[in-house]
C-alpha cells in the first residue's frame, strides 16, 4: 500500500479490485505537537471496477472495464491512465503516457448503474511486456463537501472519496513467466532473500514463506507475506526475523515463492553464527 503526500493531500492507494480513501485536509499548522482538529466527516460513493485488470496485446487491441455503482445515489468520476514500473525497492512508479487510448475521462454514472470505460493499446506488442495502470477517482459532489469549521488558528475539512487503481498488461511477443529466488542469507537473526522476475512478463506472488526446522525436519518457524505484482527484470526483498530462543535451535530455513503457475524454493543451513545479535 503506497502512502502519497502532495501539499495538504494524503492520498492511499491500493491494489486492484479495492477501493481506498483520499483524505484532504486543510490549514494544518507546522510546528505543533499536539493538535486537535473539528471534522465534518462525509462519506465516499459505493462503486467497484471490473474486470480486476486487463490483458491486451497481439491481436486484442482493445477491451474494457465496467464501473458499477452499487450506491443509491449517481457519481461523478475521472479517470486516467498512466504507465507503471518499479523501482529497486519495489516501489510503484508512475508516469504519463500515450501509449493507452481511453474513453470517457470524466463520467456520471447513476445510482445501481454501471457504466463501461473503454480502453484501446497504440503501441504494437514488443519483446517486454508494457504495464499501465488505470486510475478511476470518485469527484465528491456539491452536497458532500464539508463545510469548513475554525477551531482557534486551524481551519479543518474533511472529505473522504474513493480511488481505484487497476493494472493494463501489453503482453509481448511470446510471454515467458519465470522467477527465482536469490540472495538468501541470514545473519543477526535475520533471514533474507530476494524474488526477482528473470521473466519479459510480470509475476504475481501468492505469499513468500519463510520456514525454520531442526534436524529432524521439525518445524519450530514460519512467516508467511502476502505476495505483490513484480514486473519483469524486477525485484523484491524480503526479510524475517527469527526469535532468538528458537534460531540456535534451527537447522535450515526454506524460502518458498508461488504463483498461480510455479512455486519455487531454496534453502538456507543455518549456522550458529547467524543467529548472534
Amino acid at each position: 500500500m503506497k502512502k502519497v503526500c502532495h501539499g495538504y493531500r494524503l492520498s492511499t492507494e491500493c491494489c486492484a479490485g479495492f477501493a481506498t480513501p483520499i483524505i484532504k485536509g486543510m490549514g494544518l499548522l507546522a510546528g505543533l505537537l499536539f493538535i486537535v482538529i473539528s471534522v465534518s466527516l462525509v462519506f465516499a460513493a459505493d462503486f467497484q471496477i471490473q474486470p480486476t485488470s486487463l490483458d491486451l496485446g497481439g491481436s486484442v487491441k482493445s477491451g474494457a472495464f465496467s464501473v458499477i455503482n452499487n450506491g443509491n445515489e449517481k457519481i461523478d468520476l475521472q479517470i486516467s491512465v498512466k504507465e507503471w514500473s518499479q523501482d529497486a525497492a519495489g516501489k510503484d512508479v508512475y508516469e504519463d503516457t500515450k501509449d493507452i487510448v481511453f474513453f470517457p475521462k470524466i463520467m456520471s454514472v447513476e445510482p445501481f448503474g454501471q457504466r463501461a470505460i473503454r480502453i484501446g493499446v497504440k503501441a504494437p506488442s514488443s519483446q517486454m511486456e508494457k504495464t499501465y495502470r488505470l486510475f478511476v477517482e470518485e469527484i465528491p459532489s456539491p452536497k458532500k463537501t464539508p463545510d469548513m469549521k475554525l477551531e482557534g488558528n486551524i481551519r479543518a475539512g474533511l472529505t473522504i472519496a474513493f480511488r481505484f487503481s487497476t493494472p493494463i498488461f501489453v503482453k509481448p511477443v511470446r510471454p515467458q513467466e519465470n522467477y527465482v529466488i536469490e540472495g538468501v542469507e541470514m545473519s543477526k537473526g535475520a533471514v533474507r532473500a530476494i524474488v526477482k522476475n528473470t521473466g519479459n512478463v510480470h509475476i504475481k506472488l501468492r505469499a513468500v514463506t519463510f520456514s525454520g526446522k531442526d534436524v529432524d525436519g521439525k518445524e519450530l518457524y514460519s512467516k508467511e507475506f502476502a505476495g505483490w505484482y513484480i514486473l519483469h527484470g524486477l525485484s523484491l526483498p524480503y526479510e524475517a526475523a527469527v526469535p532468538q530462543e528458537l534460531c540456535g535451535k534451527l537447522a535450515a530455513i526454506y524460502v518458498s515463492a508461488q504463483t498461480e503457475n510455479i512455486d519455487i524454493h531454496r534453502t538456507l543451513n543455518v549456522q550458529k553464527n547467524m543467529c548472534l545479535q
